[in-house]
């Protein structure tokens, strides 16, 4: 449950940030021409289909390193312990640390991970609450800042 609480935390983290800069930068920047505007919840049904084949192959073959990285193999597994994680790995740590953050010390790790998990679970709740609010009132959250 770790493992799925920390994916998700991440997930929702991102969420978090990219309702904030999508309404942010509409229309200000040439990545998508400036054509998206709106409230976040609506902008990527204006993005161009193709980014759908991208974000899906993208997102298929983060989960199948994530998966192949801890996770036993289904023929290695025991048929009544499906989904049984490595011995040696860690939950959420798939060995990607480009800025070299992650703590050596096992103990300093847990509690990385237990902060990390308290950020995912308030973005979680973040998230949720954006979207409630944006369609509510069909308003970006932006907009509310500045009213």
């Amino acid at each position: 449950y770790r493992e799925a609480e920390l994916t998700h935390g991440r997930v929702s983290m991102l969420a978090v940030v990219g309702f904030l800069v999508g309404e942010a930068v509409e229309s200000k920047t040439v990545l998508f021409n400036g054509e998206i505007s709106g409230p976040a919840i609506s902008q990527l049904a204006q993005v161009n289909p193709l980014l759908w084949v991208f974000l899906g192959a993208g997102i298929a073959k983060a989960e199948s390193i994530r998966a192949e990285i801890g996770w036993v193999e289904p023929k290695d597994v025991p048929f009544d312990k499906p989904g049984q994680l490595r011995d040696a790995y860690v939950p959420g740590d798939i060995g990607f640390d480009p800025l070299g953050l992650k703590p050596e010390d096992p103990e300093e790790l847990f509690g990385m991970q237990n902060k990390e998990l308290q950020n995912g679970r308030l973005a979680m709740l973040a998230a949720a609450g954006f979207l409630a609010q944006e369609l509510v009132d069909g308003k970006g959250i932006i907009e509310h800042f500045s009213s």
